[in-house]
């Protein structure tokens, strides 16, 4: 082996006065054999740059990289043991170490920083595990070109001739690092020197043999034997039964197949039974009819597939072999694969056994099976399916093991669910917050479902918020709608209104009209309390201003249309909902039928909730006051035959199932709008979701008297469970349903891509 150098020294080659033996005077000799010159790039001086580069496969123990190796002393921690390695012995034991744990155990772990060597003999300072996988998956070599069957013996000299053939210089080396930095600055442009080796020179095999060469040619044939030997070793893992023993010891990953490029990513896990699963990249796995088995015979050893994948099954001949890598050859094509051991997983039993019972688990076949349900695993082995916010759940037990086959994690004693989720399953992948599982064909993704207070208090900051000012200066604020009525956050938290910071810490003087807050003071606060007792407290700063006081009315066009389910061209009206995101900031609203009425404020509608028009269409006059000002606004009562407009069950199914519908009002309020709503048709289930939050509700179809009839179920999240109910279609036009609920009115409208 070669000895590891760990500092660079050789900066510029002809002025460090440790490599040179420098003259005094210029010396004339003969002209040197041209053949004896070292050339840049030649292939003499491809097979020692290849011989003295800096052997970065050395460590692969360790960090298990061609590209480059940690330097020398690290620590590591193996199965929570803390190592330093020193030497090479101790890489040595290190492997020993590792060979005698479970797989799942012997994962090694650095503690950073450490140095990284390249080939070169260049150094980076890395600081943690992410920096370093991100070099090993940028590392493109496919293997060490380093040549460690043969080794240089130091100290060796080189002639330095100028183009004139006169010689300047002797430098003597010492390592292999300042012979392979001395090669690399005869690659300069812009240096015109020749180098010739000083022979005899003296050569040192791994087996402990020596060589004298005394030409170029010598060296060059010299090295190049070492490194057939070289390959010669490697070709031992290419018989039968170091080929058998590999395969069965991880899994592999098709990287390459050259006509039918579906197969790249596909897994190979060969069994001890002679058996093999495919895994497809979206984890289903095929096992049916799958067997293997390795040959040999006069022309090579061959890879032996049965399965229904008739281009991947037949016979593959062994074209290249290495401990994690395979090239094989069929007819006119390849394939190659590489390993995928489970140690990939960087999770061992004890850590998954850890991060299972951290937070309860979402969890999916595929299907909609689980939506609703989460694992939560119990210290003890014990296991609950919990669904939804049910106070009850499914139980069962859990555990671990490893096997040869990886880590299994097993779910017995179902109360439910035994024949879909009891058994034996394989971890395949794994971190922190996502397990990925498999049993025969089946998989199972896990992801797990933290509770973090800092979810919650997230989705708040301070608040800002405006209201109009009377002659006196003074306002109304809704702090309810206009702070965490604007927030739309899917954790749970309960929220409280305080005069000042101490009553919001101590949870004391809580506001108790929340909606109609006049500004007594210019700030207060708001308590946000997570259910696990954790709690902040956020600024809400009132601002009264100048402004119209009659803005929110004005901007309506206040049009109110019903059926005419009679035939009689009346029918009940809720004159309240025409304006009703704007009453709440009005003292005083009535409604009339004349405007005359409405300017003297007599006569006002006694039930505007239920008003019968007289006229069709008719206009109801509303008389608005806020403090001493008030206003006159109308509303447009109109009464529509829709008997030709009936919506039938075909009508509705056709047009529900298709796009994105969105709640454009409900009463005349778009505060729904954020909803999206998903008709699935092959199921009654509709999925309503925001960017934060989605609800797996259910949704049918039937008639009555009056039409067609939607109905709405399984609702829960905010605001959007006022939907819940019987919804008479009124309207089923292409890209807008109408649905009507006694006095309440649903607006649907849909967006298609």
């Amino acid at each position: 082996m070669k000895t590891q150098i760990k500092h660079i020294f050789l900066i510029i080659l002809f002025a460090l006065i440790g490599f040179t033996a420098c003259q005094d005077e210029v010396i004339e000799i003969n002209n040197p054999k041209a053949q004896e010159a070292i050339v840049a790039n030649s292939t003499l001086a491809n097979l020692i740059s290849n011989t003295t580069s800096f052997f970065v496969s050395a460590n692969n123990i360790l960090e298990d990289s061609n590209c480059f190796s940690v330097e020398l002393p690290v620590s590591v921690i193996v199965s929570d043991i803390t190592i330093v390695i020193e030497t090479e012995a101790d890489l040595e034991l290190l492997a020993d170490l590792v060979s005698s744990l479970d797989t799942n155990e012997a994962a090694i772990d650095f503690i950073f920083p450490i140095t990284l060597v390249f080939s070169d003999y260049s150094e980076f300072v890395i600081d943690n595990e992410e920096q370093l996988q991100n070099l090993i998956s940028e590392c493109e070599l496919d293997e060490d070109d380093s040549i460690e069957c043969i080794d240089f013996v130091y100290p060796i000299s080189f002639s330095v001739f100028n183009s004139e053939f006169t010689i300047t210089d002797v430098i003597t080396i010492d390592n292999d690092e300042a012979f392979y930095n001395f090669l690399e600055d005869l690659e300069d442009d812009d240096n015109a020197l020749i180098a010739s080796l000083n022979y005899p020179v003296s050569l040192v095999y791994a087996n402990g043999e020596s060589i004298a060469v005394n030409t170029n040619q010598e060296l060059a044939d010299a090295i190049a034997s070492a490194e057939a030997d070289c390959d010669d070793d490697d070709d031992a893992n290419c018989d039968a039964d170091a080929i058998e023993l590999a395969l069965k010891e991880c899994q592999w990953e098709i990287v390459s197949y050259t006509s039918f490029t579906e197969f790249e990513g596909f897994i190979l896990e060969f069994n001890t039974d002679y058996t093999f699963a495919i895994i497809l990249e979206d984890n289903q796995t095929l096992t049916e009819g799958n067997t293997w088995s390795v040959v040999s015979n006069d022309t090579g050893s061959f890879l032996v597939l049965a399965t229904e994948f008739e281009d991947l099954g037949g016979d593959w001949q062994v074209a290249a072999c290495d401990d994690d890598r395979f090239e094989f050859a069929k007819n006119n094509e390849t394939m190659v694969i590489e390993q995928v051991c489970e140690d990939d997983l960087d999770c061992s039993i004890t850590d998954i056994s850890t991060i299972l019972q951290t937070c309860p688990w979402d969890f999916s076949d595929g299907t909609d099976t689980f939506n609703n349900y989460q694992l939560v695993f119990n210290a003890g082995g014990d296991l609950q399916i919990t669904e939804g916010f049910a106070t009850s759940a499914i139980g069962g037990a859990w555990s671990l093991q490893a096997t040869d086959n990886g880590i299994v994690i097993t779910l017995s004693q179902l109360t439910a669910f035994q024949d879909n989720l009891g058994g034996d399953w394989r971890i395949v992948e794994c971190d922190e917050d996502n397990l990925v599982i498999v049993r025969g064909d089946t998989t199972l993704e896990l992801e797990q479902d933290c509770f973090d207070e800092n979810d919650v208090f997230n989705c708040f900051d301070n608040f800002e918020i405006e209201a109009c000012a009377n002659d006196s200066g003074e306002a109304v604020f809704n702090l309810t709608a206009d702070t965490i009525g604007l927030i739309d956050c899917a954790e749970s938290f309960v929220a409280s209104f305080h005069y000042s910071l101490a009553d919001a810490e101590a949870n004391t003087g809580v506001i108790s009209n929340t909606e109609f807050f006049g500004n007594i003071s210019t700030q207060i606060y708001l308590r946000i309390e997570a259910e696990n007792g954790a709690f902040q407290v956020f600024t809400v700063n009132l601002n009264a201003v100048e402004c119209n006081l009659f803005d929110c009315f004005e901007s309506f066009d206040a049009v109110i249309e019903l059926c005419d389910v009679d035939n009689d061209t009346t029918e009940a009206f809720d004159l309240t909902t025409a304006f009703a995101n704007c009453t709440p900031q009005a003292n005083l609203v009535t409604y009339h039928l004349t405007e005359i009425d409405a300017l003297n404020n007599v006569n006002a509608i006694p039930n505007p909730e239920q008003f019968n028009n007289i006229t069709n269409p008719q206009t109801v006059f509303v008389r608005v006051e806020i403090g001493a000002l008030f206003q006159i606004f109308t509303i447009q009562l109109i009464v529509q035959d829709c008997s030709e407009d009936l919506c039938t069950e075909q009508d509705v199914i056709a047009s529900i199932t298709e796009c994105i519908w969105n709640a454009v009002s409900y009463n005349g309020s778009d505060n729904l709008m954020i909803y999206n709503f998903d008709f699935e048709s092959s199921s009654n289930i509709v999925i309503i979701y925001t960017d934060q939050i989605t609800i797996d509700a259910t949704w049918m179809l039937s008639q009555s008297t009056e039409g067609t009839v939607i109905s709405f179920a399984n609702i829960a999240g905010p605001n959007i469970q006022a939907i819940t109910g019987d919804w008479l279609v009124v309207e089923c036009s292409d890209g807008r349903f109408e649905l009507h609920r006694v006095d309440d009115i649903l607006v649907l409208e849909r967006t298609c891509s």
